[in-house]
């Protein structure tokens, strides 16, 4: 049987609950947190709530030994 590297791609969408003075610096740590984390897996004071998840794969390549 061979072996090869398929790629994953997701697009997801969650909610996160944060501390902000206003809408603009809420988007803001919004995005911060989404960078650091990068996922959907967010620390519990988030109150991350998923809100869907798509996905497809693409660029399948065999792997030679």
């Amino acid at each position: 049987m061979k072996t090869y590297r398929v790629s994953i791609n997701f697009e997801e969408g969650v909610n996160v609950d944060v501390q902000a003075n206003n809408a603009e610096e809420a988007e803001k740590k919004a995005i911060e947190l989404a960078e650091f984390y990068a996922g959907s897996s967010y620390p519990k004071e988030y109150n991350s709530d998923s809100l869907r998840r798509d996905y497809f794969t693409s660029d399948v390549q065999e792997v030679v030994q």
